[in-house]
This record gives structure tokens, C-alpha cells and sequence, in this order.
């Protein structure tokens, strides 16, 4: 690793020595003992978000996705509108089974050469990446194994695997298929020259003409995964818990492909996973206080309608997801919800678990921040070396994104509280 990619990654491992530090500190002096926070700490989410990673990576390793991205990007013929549209789906159903940040990663190669042949301005820049971005956070709230908080929801006992799933894909799919609708309209073509992205996409098909799928790999894999499923949905979690399901699936998939001797990418980015552990354990510290049972109870005291204050407690958390990111977000208001799903909607606590996520998805998309892959998207984009048609650099970072952030969440949060309602009431 270069020193200047350790001076990098120097403040976020502050910051997660920080919060236990801290989170350590508040337990001694409020006399809750460390242990029982510990008993009730959420490895499961730990190890699941672990083994995700590992079967994202050999999916990943099979060559699939770029090849899918190379043929969404003959079919789009260098149009702009179709590459906003069928790179938005493909970033959403990738996001919602494996892991974002990795599957965005992973297609961005191809997008960038893509990008550079087509012709284009910063304003296209800055609402194709933003659609993105935010398209990553819906993929991600769209199946309990997608992104951390729905993790942490589907680990919290509020609902099930299965009473997730069908409610919350279909849910996030109709709101991704409104941001894409939206974003769509401002998109205008600008090169008429079909001649000239014709033979642009001929260049990119020749630059990546020696990607080679291993089609008996990606089949046993995709098996794999569906049994996974399968078993996430119809094994009672108190038999089996959903962590065993995951690290079983994955042993077989890596044996599967050692067998097939297929080469395995098992490196695991830790940063990610040892920020959210320091999010929990602060998260559980928090809870152990008391402080945010006696929030739940000053909410319902105060407003006594329930669809009103299911609105207001999905704003609030959604506003701590734009500020704070959605570790945070999931972590501090879960015991909140839990405590809600318990009392005032314990008839509808598998919507309220949608309402939740929902709302920490509209504020993963408020700021760059705020998502998980937001930095991670920005830095790739500005070392593309993006330029339009006067030879100005290209560049997309916060106040780039700021404009499309806020457009995403009023959409989002507009139709999440619209559809929540809507299925409360039926």
C-alpha cells in the first residue's frame, strides 16, 4: 500500500477507534456492564456482510458482470438516454444480491469507456452518476442480503427473510423505476453522429473482446445462491440462523470453484465491516441507556395519530441517514423501531420494517456522504479523466451532486411515505 493511501484511510480508522473508544468510556461511567452489551452484540450482521462480500468476489471472478456491461452497452448504441436507463437497472438488481460497492466497481470500467466514446457534457455527468448512486441504495434496500441496514432489519426479528423480500423488491423497484423516469427527461442528445458511436462501440467491444465467461461456473454459483434463498426463506431463523445459511453457501461455492478451477478474488475489504462493528457496538451502548425507549415513548406521547407518526419517525431517520450515513442510521434508530414494532404497530411490523429501510435509503441518497458508496464512486469518476466536446475535464464530488441528492430524496421519501400509507391502509 503507497503512503498516500495510508494517509487516506488514516481518519476513518481513527474514526472507528474513536467510537469505541468512546462508546467504552460512556458504558464505565453509566455503570452498564460491557458484557451484557457484547451478549446482545449483532455478529450475525458482521458475518453475514463478510460473506457477501466473498461470494460477490467470486461471482466477480467469472467475468459475468463485465460481460453484461459490455452487452448493455452494445444494445444502448451510444444512446445516452438507454445508457442511463439499462446501466440504472443493472446497478439496481446487481446491488440488490451482491455488494454495491463491488458491483459498481466492477461495471464502471466498461461505463467510463463507454462515456469517453459517446460524447458528453457535465450535466450528464452529474445526473448519470447521481441516477448511479442512488439506484445502488435502492438495489441495496431491495432484498435483506443487499446492504447493511437491511441486514440489520432482517437480524432484528421485526420480520421475516421471505415478508421482506416480497414486499421490499417490488417496493424499491417501483421507486428506482420513478428516479430513472425522472432523470431520463433531462437527458438530451446532444451527437446525431450514428456513424461515429457505431464505431465507438465496435472499439469498446474490441478493447474488452477477451472477457471469456465460464459459463459452468457462473451456473453452479447462481445455484448456490438460490438454494441460499431458498433456505434464508423457508428455515425458521431460530433453527438455523441466517449467518450459517451464508457461510455454508459460501464454503460451497469456493469449493466449487477451486473444483472448476476457476481463480477465486478472496481478498475482503475490512474497513467497511470493522466501521459498522464500531457503529453497533456504540448503537447497543446507546440502547443499554435507556435513553431511546424513553425517545419512543415521548413520540407516541406526543403524536397520538400512528400513520402520522410513522411519517415523522421515517423523516427523522432519514435525516440522520443523510447526515450521519446509514451505519449510523440503522444502527441508532433500530432499537426505536423495535420497540415501536412491539407496541404501537405490532400488527404491521413487516411494513414498518420497509418504512425503515426505505427511509434510510432516501437519506443514503441525500449527500454523497451519506452513501455507502458515494466517496468510492466520486474518487473513480474524477480519475476517469472524463472530458466534453471543448476538451474541459470532467469532474463529480459533493457540490456536483448536491442538486441530484436533494431531487433524489424528495422523490424517494415522497414515494416511500406514499406507498407505506397506501399498504397501511389496505
Amino acid at each position: 500500500m503507497s503512503k498516500e493511501k495510508i494517509k487516506s484511510e488514516i481518519p476513518s480508522y481513527l474514526l472507528m477507534a474513536s467510537i469505541f473508544i468512546v462508546s467504552t468510556i460512556l458504558a464505565l461511567l453509566l455503570n452498564i456492564s460491557i458484557t451484557d452489551i457484547m451478549k446482545d452484540y449483532q455478529f450475525s450482521v458482521l458475518i453475514i456482510l463478510i460473506v457477501m462480500e466473498l461470494f460477490t468476489n467470486l461471482i466477480s471472478s467469472t467475468g459475468m458482470i463485465e460481460k453484461i456491461s459490455l452487452k448493455i452497452s452494445v444494445i444502448s448504441k451510444g444512446n445516452k438516454k438507454k445508457c442511463l436507463i439499462l446501466f440504472g437497472l443493472l446497478i439496481f438488481f446487481v446491488s440488490a444480491f451482491l455488494n454495491n460497492i463491488t458491483a459498481v466497481l466492477i461495471v464502471l470500467p466498461i461505463i467510463f469507456v463507454l462515456l469517453k466514446a459517446i460524447g458528453i457534457d457535465q450535466k450528464y455527468v452529474n445526473i448519470f452518476f447521481a441516477s448511479i448512486l442512488a439506484l445502488s441504495n435502492t438495489g441495496g434496500a431491495s432484498s435483506p442480503i443487499g446492504d447493511f441496514p437491511a441486514i440489520v432489519i432482517m437480524n432484528s426479528g421485526i420480520t421475516s427473510f421471505r415478508a421482506y423480500l416480497f414486499r421490499a423488491f417490488p417496493f424499491f423497484f417501483v421507486i428506482s423505476i420513478a428516479l430513472i423516469t425522472w432523470w431520463q427527461f433531462f437527458v438530451k442528445e446532444a451527437n446525431k453522429d450514428d456513424k461515429k458511436k457505431n464505431l465507438s462501440i465496435d472499439l469498446l467491444q474490441s478493447k474488452y473482446k477477451n472477457i471469456e465467461v465460464n459459463k459452468k461456473v457462473v451456473i453452479g454459483l447462481l445455484t448456490i445462491f438460490v438454494l441460499m434463498f431458498i433456505c434464508w426463506s423457508i428455515v425458521p431463523q431460530n433453527i438455523i440462523p441466517p449467518e450459517v445459511i451464508a457461510l455454508l453457501g459460501c464454503v460451497i461455492g469456493i469449493v466449487y470453484s477451486v473444483i472448476c478451477r476457476e481463480k477465486i478474488k478472496s481478498l475482503v475489504d475490512f474497513k467497511p465491516v470493522l466501521t459498522i462493528a464500531s457503529f453497533l457496538f456504540l448503537a447497543n451502548v446507546i440502547s443499554h441507556t435507556g435513553i431511546l425507549t424513553t425517545l419512543a415513548n415521548n413520540l407516541q406521547s406526543l403524536i397520538s395519530n400512528p400513520k402520522l407518526l410513522l411519517i415523522a419517525i421515517m423523516i427523522m431517520t432519514s435525516l440522520i441517514s443523510g447526515l450521519f450515513g446509514a451505519g449510523p442510521a440503522a444502527s441508532a434508530m433500530m432499537p426505536v423501531i423495535v420497540y415501536l414494532c412491539e407496541t404501537t404497530f405490532n400488527t404491521q411490523s413487516d411494513w414498518i420494517a420497509i418504512a425503515y429501510a426505505s427511509s434510510i435509503c432516501a437519506g443514503s441518497s441525500l449527500f454523497m456522504w451519506s452513501a455507502t458508496a458515494g466517496f468510492i464512486l466520486s474518487k473513480n469518476v474524477n480519475e476517469a479523466i472524463l472530458i466534453d466536446s471543448t476538451r474541459k475535464r470532467l469532474s463529480w464530488n459533493i457540490s456536483n451532486y448536491m442538486k441530484c441528492g436533494i431531487q433524489n430524496y424528495v422523490i424517494q421519501m415522497s414515494l416511500s411515505i406514499l406507498l407505506i400509507y397506501l399498504a397501511i391502509m389496505l
